[in-house]
């Protein structure tokens, strides 16, 4: 009786069992360089804002690991440039408020623009003559500035200046020391108040950049003065972007 031949095995269907892997892994190079060309494409200013927004967005206080900020210090410009500067005028309306109560509304001078904010505030609203230490009086109005320059990431720029009337004591030999420590002692202000360090120039003009005639009493009281800008049309520094991530 003849054998009966054995029916050979079937081929199996479909691709070979390595290829789902290697697929896989093609399909996430592939993902990856099209994320390193996307990068490549966008500018720098935009990254490292997009970076700091989500840092913000997280709750993360630029400067120092594992402090949190309150809802009411989170960064606005990570949910939009136009909520923000609703934010500024309602802090502006604040500070112009806290000054006419205390009767110095006219010692402080505010503008606000799509490229710059700036603050003028005249000296003998922060210190007493000859001095360049903060008045207590002063503190409520630098906390809400600072609640303003924590709104965006951009560098701070703090003026001293002072009139032309020479001074010379032994703390300060001349107005360019009085008006750089007048400076400094509003930027410490307002870094303890959680604006991060590493965004401020500190400058002390003296008598140098006067706005006023300095040969009356009415236009020596307005050139002695500290001012804060910030420009927001800024380049975000990458010192800024890095401490935000330590």
């Amino acid at each position: 009786m003849a054998r009966q031949k054995k029916c050979p095995e079937c081929p199996k269907v479909g691709a070979p069992e390595y290829m789902l892997t290697y697929g896989d892994m093609m399909t996430l190079l592939l993902t990856f360089f099209v994320l390193l060309i996307s990068f490549s494409s966008v500018e720098q200013s935009k990254f490292s804002m997009a970076a700091t927004s989500l840092r913000g967005a997280l709750g993360v206080l630029q400067g120092t690991q594992g402090q949190v900020l309150p809802l009411t210090k989170m960064p606005l410009f990570s949910v939009g440039r136009g909520k923000a500067d609703k934010m500024i005028e309602e802090l502006i309306k604040e500070m112009k408020s806290t000054a006419q109560k205390s009767g110095e509304n006219e010692k402080l001078k505010i503008t606000h623009n799509k490229d710059t904010i700036h603050f003028s505030l005249a000296a003998p609203m922060l210190f007493t003559t000859g001095s360049a230490d903060l008045k207590e009086s002063a503190k409520p109005i630098l906390k809400l500035i600072s609640d303003v320059l924590i709104l965006f990431p951009y560098e701070i720029r703090v003026e001293g200046h002072t009139d032309n009337l020479p001074i010379n004591s032994p703390v300060f030999p001349s107005n360019w020391e009085l008006s750089f420590s007048r400076a400094l002692s509003v930027t410490r202000q307002l870094n303890d108040f959680g604006v991060n360090s590493s965004r401020f120039q500190v400058i002390g003009y003296g008598d140098t950049r006067p706005i006023a005639d300095n040969t009356t009493d009415d236009g020596r009281e307005l050139n002695r003065r500290v001012e804060i800008y910030i420009n927001l049309r800024g380049e975000v520094r990458k010192s800024i972007i890095s401490s935000a991530g330590e």
